[in-house]
Formats: C-alpha cells, structure tokens, sequence
C-alpha cells in the first residue's frame, strides 16, 4: 500500500470513492479519461485499486474469526499463548475480550484487543510487532500495560493488555458523588500517567472517560496506550508508521481536538485538549459542546468554529441540581467554584488553538495542584483588561484619539455611558470624539480643582450638583452637554435622588431633541423612560424607551447604545410588569454586547444584575440568588464591591432571599449594603428602597422595633423624593409590622393612612391593591371579624390568581395569601378548605424555591398541620409539623417563636 500524507489522501480519497462506485468492467474508460484530466494523480489512483481488488479477491477481513457474528464461538480459541474467555466490549477500535495465560508458564488474566484494521502490506506485521514492544515499555503505575502484540494469522492485529477490573472514570465519580476537588485529585492521577507517555514521545490520541478505569482501590488505570500514535518514527520524526497510519482515524469525536478533525498535525497538545474535556464533563456534568445528542456536522462545528462556553453557564441549565447533587454540593456552590481559577484553567486547556493551550500536561497538572492549594495559577484569564489589551493592539490610531475621553471618565461624572461610547468609536469617529474630550477635560479641571481649591471634603451629591450646574451653565448646547446630562441624572439615579435624575434626564431629552446624533437621542430618550416608570407612568416610560431604540439602525457601531437602550426598557418593562419581555429585553442586550468590538464591565455587571432581578419579580428564585452571586463576584473582581453599585446589588440579592424564604442568609447581605450606602449614624445616605428591604427582613425574624425605625425611615424618604410606590408599599410594610408585633392600634391608624393613598394610586385589580385587600382582611381576623377577612382574602386570591395565570407582576403574593385564607378558613371550621389551600400554598413554593429551606414554606407546613389535625389526621399532622419545624429552624433559626411553636407542635400529642 503507498505511503500517504493526510494531504496527499484527502486529494485522491473522493476519486478513489468515485471509481469504485462505477461496474468494475467501465472503469478503463473512466480511468482514461481521469488521467487526462488529473496526470499527476492518475497513477496513484491506480496502483490503490489494484490493491482493492487485490483484497477483494483475498476475501479480504471476510473470514477473521476476530469479526465472526457469533462472537460467543470464539470463546476457547487460543490467541499466542492465550485463550479467550468472553468478550469484554466492543467498541469503534475492535472487540476486547477477557483471556488467560494457557501456556503452563504462569497464571494470569489479560484483556485482548482486536485491532480493526489491517496489516497486510509487506513488512506491516513486524513493524507493528516492533512498535508494540516499544509501547510495552511505557510503564507508569497508572497506565494498564500492554503486555505483548501479534497478528493472527489471517492478518489481524491484536494486544495483550493488563485486565483492569474497575469502572470509567466518570461512572466512578457521579456514584459516589465525589465533590469537585476529590474529582480533581483524581483527574490529577491520569495527568500524571499523560505525562510520563508524553516524555517517552508517545501520544494517546483518544483519551476520554471510558478509556480511564478506577478500581475499587481508588487506582487510576489508563487503557488503549497500545494504539496511541508514536511521536518518533522510525528515523525521522516527522514519518508516521503504519500503526498510526492505520489507525489514525479511530477517535472519539466527542473528545477529539480541532487538529483532529480538520487533519492537522497531532501533538502532545492534542491530549491536553482532550483532557480539558474530560476535566470540563467531572466538574459540571456536561460536554463543552452542549447538553443533547449533537449531529456529526453540528459535533465537527462546535468543535472546530464555537466557543467552549463557560464551565459557570454549563452548570446553570434546568439539571444544574442533579449535577450539583452528585458533586455534594448544591448549584450556587458549584457556580461559584467555577468562577475564578478553575475556569480559566479549562478555558486555557480547550483552546482551539494547540499554540494557546498548556504547552505540556505538567503545566496543566500544577495549575491544577495550585488551584486545590489555593495558589496563584500560571494560566492568563481572559479577563476584560486582556481583551481590552488585545483590542487596542489592532486599533492603536483608533485608541490614542478615543484615550481622551477614557481619561476623562475617571472623575467619574461622564460615567459608564461615555466610558462606553469612546471605548468604541471607529477611525470616522475620531475628531468628534476629541472635540468632546476637550469639553469634558475642562469639566473634569473644574470639579476635582477649581470647585474645591482649600481641599474642602465633598460628597459624590456635591460633586454631581457641581457637575449639573457646570453643565447648565456651558455657552453651547451640544452632544457633549447632552451627554454628560445624561450621565449625571444617571448617577442621581444610582445614589437614589430619583427626583434630580428625573429633572436632569428631563433636560438633557429635550435638548437630545435638537440634535441629529442617534446615539445621543437613544440614550437621552432611554435613560428618562426607566426614570418616568419609577413615577408610575409606565405607559409614557414604554413609549420613551421605544422612540429610543427605534433611533438606532442595524450599524454594528449602534451595538452598545442598542445594549445601553434595552438594559433601560428591561426596567420598564419589570415596572409594568412584563417579566418575560424583561428577561427578553436583557437577554438581547447582552446578545448586543457580545457582538461589540470591546465589552464594557460595567455594562456587562449591569446586564447581570438586571438579568437577575427579571429572575426575581418572575418568581424564579434559585435562577436569581445564583445570577446575583455571579454578578457580585464580577463586581468584586473590578475592585468596585464598595461602591453605590455594590450596594444596590447587595440589596437586591438580599430581597430576593428574603423573596425566596430565607432572611437568615438575608440579613447580613442588608447589613453589608448599609454599610456601604451610609453616611451617619442617622441613615442619612440610605436608599428609601434599602431601608424598606431591610425593615421585611427584620419583620421576619421578629425584630419588630427595629423593624419599625427602618420602615418609618423608607417612608419618610419616599415621600421626599416623590416616590409613589415605594411610599406606599414603605407604609404597607410598616402596617404589617404593627399587626405581627399585636399593635392593633398602631395597625388600625396605618391602615386609616394607607388605604387611600393605594385606591387614588393603584386600580383594583392591581396586585398591591390585593395585597391591601390581603392585608385588611389580617387586621379584620384579628379584630374577629371572620366573615368580613374571608371576603377580603377571597378577593385578593383572586386578583393574584388572575396575575398568576397572565404572568403579571404580584403573583409570587398568592402562595403566602393563600396561608392566611387557610388560618381564616380553619377559624370559621372549614378544614377542608383549610386543608386545601395549605397544600396550594406548598406546591406553588415547591415551585419557585426548588427544594431551598424558607420560613414560607414551614409557615405553610403549620397551616397544613392545623388542617389536618382539625380533620384528626394526627400521624399526618405530626408529619406536617415536622417539616414545619425543619423549613423554620433553617430559615429563621431555632430560636425564632414561630420555630418554637412548631417544635411544639411536633412533639405533642394531636387530638
């Protein structure tokens, strides 16, 4: 058979397949007129089907006992000085099967591997015998030794390999539910029998979990190094032989490397990328490739052109807790251990470039050693500084005229939004952007020198006022003004002053309007509608943000101003309750992103954070808590986990545990943002948002006086700033502090407040209108009035129940009103009702918090309890109360009174 390079057989291979599709008896024709055609081809072609008919003629493969279909009369045939017991597998390579040494000599059972493919060509048989002998001197304790090789007598080639009895690696891990850094250790075992291969110039070529076995023992065994291509040829390294010729397209595309499929050179590279498959599929339980079963084309693709996706974004599908679950740990854990260190050591190991990944697998197994040791890793993340880095290295003219308006930014008063907007420009945006940058150099001057000349100490409310009155005062009326006063109401915003932002951004829309650049009039137009929908209007904020967007064409250098603008309407969306078109909204916004020629961090942070609060309002918690904890560790990578940004993140992660149940993991997450957010001892500096939050979760784990001092604070601070909602829903959570903490007064007068302002601001069919409702038939309960609160709890239910069939805004309300329609229920002797909207309660929970502890769910658990007991279901109450008690105790701690109370109920006797 003739020699052939990968290239050379890619040439001749679709002819060769052509010619034996014709009847043997047209061929001369064809052939004919091929060589005038292809001369320099045409005799190759014929010398390998001569060969082809040759072999056909021969019966070819056709009578190997190795491929006889009934496997089974193969056992007791004698392969050397073995004789095959059973068959073991089968698999793309050949059949293995079990054998035992039957020369006398000594006793030992082996695993015989029948090589599919043919050494039939003079001289095959003994280089292939030559070769074996070379790969039987790879020992390492982790690799099963290829103990000898032969061919049959009808030419198949076999090896005699070390019988490992164990299970494959991945198998192995998931049953006994090995956690990651166990996993790791293990993996770091195979590296290390890699790496002795490597330095005896042998390569795998097709490492992927079924070719690693663990022993009961907890030894690793690699196996199939006996048909692993030799790096050195016979007398030039360069030559493959006929072993790796024969075999060099067996491989598993699933873990094959992009060389592989696309017939590049194959190199000790080749196994780390194979090997930062496997390490990828132990940590998440997933193919870099994607869940599901990929067609060929779809599997050559993924492999060669897309991206290996994030380890982090593998472990947040649908499966993300059985995953975890076999890793014992639960999926936030497992996200962010897959956050720092681990995922660049992955992302380095999966290059698509061999030049890019590990240069040997030692490298690989000491990041990885540093990693468990908690050390610095010699491995580069991709970090946004990098790829910053990368950019301006093939934009340099662009960057040295956009690096005046970045310099800038660091006063922090043009903020994200131009920091953003420079860091894009193109060549033909140039000059403009340094006639901006002379404007903002000047305001920059006059902020950190000229408006503090003493060193005066000044607050970043000063320095925005300064920055507004500057602004205002300028001579001309141009984008530059626009847009700093689009980025200052940006920042009153940030800091709360909502007020301010909405006076600022008022101004800068009206002047946007003047002006022909659509970036300007987009982001103008954007910024107030998020600022108006924090009024109410939600109807005039939907309509700004869609005259913004709509002032932005398809040009990729409108992709961060589209990004910037829906980032915006995803809030807008969220306040008119939408939650589906906000995740949309976001999801878009960072499909923008991404298609950008630079990624800001800030705009990515604010993508997340938005990303996570769509979660929330959409009731899907765990998918929230776990976005939350992802953007935070960005946040604090950047440096920037004690800022303004830092705080409202902390917040909002913070309501969402309180959301999903758990105000113990709540509590100091709001202590943490108030830390940040205050000024004084007085609460001065504090968000109205920040301080309600936080006076829930103090309600919740019955810390009623200071409960009530935060959510007086929330309402007093609303209502300077003119926030309808946040007012009244301060003032709702000040009523329901005095009715827990049995203040009937105080609750009646709150109340005698409250219920008109929600019936001037809010329909009856608004979800706040029927957790007024919900809230008023409480106070009727505790009044005794029963009749009057199960009609007002009626009423709510259906409200929510109506929201919850739309998906509006509200729903996430109906399993906690349901609880307190259940109480009413049991009052008046309706157990059965009791019973049934009790376990309406739990499954709806069930739903939103997947199986997380929270008071929620053991405040349901106790109203079902009281039904059943009041049916006298007493094993079936007790049960109840059981759970109760384990959902309180982790929720809210063991001392809480409602745990107490459910402690006693558990462990009396129920009548």
């Amino acid at each position: 058979m003739p020699t052939l390079t990968p290239e050379r057989w890619q040439q001749i291979s679709p002819f060769l397949d052509e010619v034996l599709e014709i009847p043997e008896g047209e061929r001369v024709n064809w052939l004919d007129s091929f060589r005038v055609q292809k001369p320099e081809l045409a005799d190759l072609l014929q010398e390998l089907l001569n060969e082809h008919c040759a072999l056909q003629r021969k019966h070819f493969l056709e009578g190997s006992p190795i491929h006889d279909t009934n496997q089974s009369s193969l056992a007791g045939q004698k392969i050397g000085a073995y004789t095959l017991l059973s068959p073991i597998g089968e698999g793309g390579m050949g059949s293995v099967w079990l054998a035992e040494r039957s020369d006398g000599r000594f006793e030992r059972r082996v695993a015989i591997k029948f090589l599919r493919f043919s050494i039939a060509t003079a001289g095959g048989a003994e280089r292939f015998r030559r070769e074996g002998r070379i790969l039987g001197q790879l020992a390492h304790p982790h690799i099963a030794e290829l103990i000898d090789a032969g061919v049959t007598l009808p030419g198949e080639p076999y090896l005699v390999l070390e019988y490992v009895e164990g299970q494959h690696m991945d198998e192995y891990c998931d049953q006994r539910k090995l956690g990651v850094e166990a996993r790791i250790r293990l993996f770091l075992d195979v590296l290390s029998a890699v790496a002795q291969a490597h330095a005896n110039l042998v390569v795998h070529r097709d490492l992927k979990p079924s070719n690693v076995l663990v022993r009961n023992d907890v030894q690793v065994k690699l196996l199939d190094f006996g048909i692993a291509k030799l790096l050195k040829g016979e007398g030039n390294p360069a030559t493959a032989t006929i072993l790796t010729q024969e075999g060099g397209g067996a491989l598993t595309f699933q873990f094959a490397a992009p060389e592989q499929v696309t017939g590049g050179a194959v190199t000790t590279a080749t196994d780390v990328y194979a090997l930062g498959v496997m390490l990828y599929l132990l940590v998440t339980g997933e193919h870099p490739a994607g869940r599901g079963q990929l067609s060929p084309a779809d599997l050559v693709k993924a492999i060669v052109e897309t991206e290996t996706p994030r380890a982090l974004d593998a472990v947040m599908s649908p499966e993300a807790k059985m995953a975890a679950e076999k890793r014992r740990t639960t999926p936030e854990r497992l996200r962010r251990l897959l956050r720092g260190d681990l995922y660049t050591i992955l992302g380095k190991a999966l290059k698509k470039n061999p030049g890019e990944r590990y240069s040997s697998v030692t490298a690989f197994a000491d990041d990885l050693q540093r990693f468990l040791k908690h050390e610095t890793i010699s491995a580069r993340p991709d970090s946004f500084t990098y790829r910053i880095n990368r950019f301006v290295r093939r934009n340099r003219l662009a960057i040295a005229f956009s690096s005046f308006a970045l310099f800038a930014i660091i006063a922090g008063i043009v903020g994200t939004a131009v920091q953003a907007r420079t860091a894009r420009r193109q060549r033909d945006f140039a000059i403009d952007q340094l006639a901006r940058a002379e404007g903002i150099n000047d305001l920059n001057r006059f902020l950190l020198s000229d408006a503090a000349p003493s060193g005066k100490p000044f607050t970043a409310l000063d320095l925005l006022t300064r920055a507004e009155h500057i602004v205002e005062r300028r001579k001309t009326t141009d984008k530059t003004s626009i847009e700093l006063l689009t980025s200052i109401g940006d920042q009153y915003e940030q800091l709360s002053e909502n007020a301010s932002a909405r006076r600022v951004l008022a101004h800068a829309y009206e002047l946007s309007r003047n002006v022909n650049d659509p970036s300007v009039r987009s982001r103008a137009a954007c910024a107030l509608a998020v600022a108006i929908a924090y009024t109410a209007d939600t109807g005039r904020a939907e309509a700004l943000f869609r005259e913004g967007l709509a002032e932005l064409d398809t040009d990729p250098r409108f992709a961060l101003d589209r990004a910037y603008c829906l980032l915006r309407g995803d809030n807008v969306a969220r306040e008119r309750g939408s939650f589906a078109e906000a995740e949309a909204r976001v999801q878009a916004a960072q499909k923008f992103l991404s298609q950008s020629s630079v990624h800001p961090e800030s705009m990515e942070l604010d993508s997340l954070i938005d990303l996570a609060e769509s979660y929330r309002v959409g009731n899907r918690h765990i998918d929230a808590i776990s976005t939350f904890q992802i953007a935070w560790g960005l946040l604090a990578r950047s440096g920037r986990d004690d800022t303004a940004t830092a705080a409202q993140l902390l917040d909002l992660w913070a309501l969402t545990l309180e959301g999903a149940g758990r105000p113990l993991d709540a509590e100091p997450l709001y202590r943490h943002a108030i830390a940040i957010s205050r000024s004084d001892q007085a609460n001065h500096g504090l968000g109205a948002w920040l301080l309600r939050d936080y006076a829930t979760t103090l309600r919740d784990l019955g810390k009623f006086e200071e409960a009530e001092n935060y959510a007086e604070h929330a309402y007093s601070r609303a209502l300077e700033q003119g926030e309808v909602l946040m007012a009244d829903t301060a003032l709702l959570q000040l009523f329901q502090i005095h009715l827990q903490s049995h203040n009937l007064k105080k609750a009646e007068a709150t109340m005698a407040t409250l219920t008109p302002r929600i019936e001037r601001d809010f329909p009856p069919d608004h979800y706040i209108a029927a957790i007024l409702a919900a809230q008023k038939g409480l106070l009727a309960r505790a009044q005794g009035n029963l009749e009057l609160a199960l009609e007002l709890l009626d009423h709510a239910v259906s409200v929510l129940e109506s929201a919850s069939r739309t998906g509006n805004r509200g729903s996430e309300q109906l399993p906690r009103i349901l609880v307190y329609r259940s109480q009413v229920e049991l009052d008046l002797g309706h157990n059965e009702e009791a019973r049934t909207d009790a376990h309406r309660a739990l499954e709806h929970f069930a739903n939103s918090l997947s199986g997380a502890f929270s008071c929620d769910m053991g405040r349901a658990y106790m109203a079902l309890g009281n039904a059943l007991e009041a049916q006298g279901k007493a094993d079936e109450a007790r049960e109840a109360y059981r759970s109760a008690v384990e959902q309180l105790e982790n929720a809210v701690g063991p001392d809480h009174p409602e745990a107490r109370t459910a402690r006693q109920f558990a462990g009396r006797e129920t009548r």
